[in-house]
């Protein structure tokens, strides 16, 4: 496991830290973290720091000085919006993972007329995100919205894309228009759809908005391989741009 750990801004003074107690008993008590130790931190807003331990206090926090600040490493140079339906508590785990390693900036939950019901809080999403955000080693933690329905996510300003299935395009096909919304700073918003697919007023919704529609596969996806598959080619896509 990374020792990688957040760190409040308020946190740092004069190039020294100290973590709270929730990241001191994770580096002390689960990975077994020693003293002279050499670690990462982030502070979840585009700093990451590597830093090397001096003191475990007698509370148990973690004390220590940076060697040294970046800025936005393993970040995007572009802005993802993930609009993710509600799905089976496991696999909505796996979506919100990915979708962070995949380097999202922004996720929205949503209620969709087919969407799973779940008491999934808000509380154990932010959780997921933070962990990922950790595990990936991101110097931003994304933002992450209240659970949302369809009209109130989509954003007119934004490149709308949808992964359709019976779509004969693919990413690829649309990278100009891609290229240039990234050009004028645009979000890319990116919708998928619930395990029964989208409802016929959901599918007017997204034809009256003229989203670009898109095929991430050949087969059937579950939603959180759609999430896998789709941020993977915008990325690859966006290697050319880059």
């Amino acid at each position: 496991m990374s020792k990688f750990s957040f760190v409040n801004k308020n946190s740092i003074q004069n190039n020294k830290f100290f973590l709270d107690q929730d990241e001191s008993h994770h580096l002390i008590n689960v990975l077994r973290l020693k003293l002279g130790s050499e670690i990462w931190l982030t502070d979840g807003e585009g700093g990451t720091y590597y830093c090397k331990t001096d003191n475990f206090t007698k509370e148990n926090i973690v004390e220590g000085h940076i060697l040294d600040s970046y800025s936005n490493q393993n970040e995007l140079n572009y802005h993802i919006h993930l609009g993710l339906p509600i799905i089976k508590k496991s696999r909505m785990k796996i979506a919100i993972e990915k979708s962070v390693e995949s380097g999202i900036k922004e996720l929205t939950p949503l209620i969709l007329d087919r969407s799973i019901k779940s008491n999934l809080s808000m509380e154990k999403i932010n959780s997921i995100m933070r962990s990922a955000t950790k595990q990936s080693m991101r110097s931003v933690l994304p933002k992450t919205n209240p659970i949302s329905e369809l009209e109130d996510w989509y954003n007119p300003e934004a490149l709308n894309i949808v992964a359709s299935i019976g779509s004969v395009d693919t990413l690829t096909v649309f990278k100009d228009k891609i290229y240039k919304a990234v050009d004028s700073k645009k979000k890319i918003s990116i919708l998928l759809g619930p395990e029964g697919g989208f409802s016929s007023e959901e599918k007017e919704f997204i034809y009256d908005n003229k989203f670009l529609k898109v095929s991430v596969a050949k087969a059937v996806l579950r939603s959180e391989t759609a999430v896998v598959s789709i941020l993977s080619i915008l990325n690859e896509v966006m290697v050319q741009y880059e």
